[in-house]
């Protein structure tokens, strides 16, 4: 019996010191350690072109002891000059063509919503555009402290009409597919992927 309560001391001694380390714990965004993905299609088959932004600011809260309060309240801008489809020109046109169309700040703002509890889930990914915004549902998974989030943006709802048809005039040839047809689509698909930095004292 002696032993057996030794064990058991030793166990339950054990789960506090983990559950005191937990609780001495922090997450915050690294913003060196987060990326932002996009997939335009073009062609009637919808053929993939990827790219991402290489300049997103974020403000909020961005320090919680747990990982899902780390990322509730951020809020983030694009800047839509920073667009990097990895070929020089196309960047050049999607920037005067697409978000050139859009008059005032060029900057994309977004925060997330009504986000559901657990490893997985939903939320709602809130953007605005100059005087355009809209609400796209997205899907997370959390993987120990790596968050990725995926969703389909219609550049429509963004007040981005006009230079999806410019941006499709001016690379009409470049979007021709198969059948001949040139084509830009208006739906993006977007990957956030971000490594919250834990610290333990």
């Amino acid at each position: 019996m002696k032993i057996f309560h030794s064990i058991l001391v030793l166990i339950t001694l054990s789960a506090a010191v983990q559950l005191s380390a937990q609780e001495n714990c922090t997450y915050e965004y690294d913003p060196s350690q987060t990326s932002l993905e996009w997939t335009a299609f073009k062609f009637t088959e919808k053929t993939g072109v990827k790219g991402k932004f290489d300049s997103i600011k974020v403000v909020g809260k961005q320090k919680d002891k747990s990982k899902f309060g780390a990322v509730n309240s951020l809020q983030f801008q694009i800047d839509s000059s920073s667009v990097n489809s990895g070929v020089p020109d196309r960047d050049g046109k999607i920037k005067k063509f697409f978000f050139g169309s859009v008059k005032g700040n060029k900057k994309i703002s977004g925060s997330f919503s009504d986000i559901t509890a657990g490893e997985t889930g939903t939320a709602k990914l809130n953007l605005r555009l100059g005087n355009s915004k809209t609400s796209v549902p997205v899907n997370f998974v959390w993987k120990d402290d790596v968050v990725e989030v995926t969703g389909t943006v219609d550049v429509v709802t963004l007040g981005l009409q006009s230079g999806l048809g410019k941006l499709n005039a001016e690379c009409n040839d470049l979007h021709k597919g198969s059948d001949g047809v040139s084509k830009l689509w208006p739906t993006v698909d977007v990957k956030v992927v971000s490594t919250l930095k834990k610290i333990c004292k």
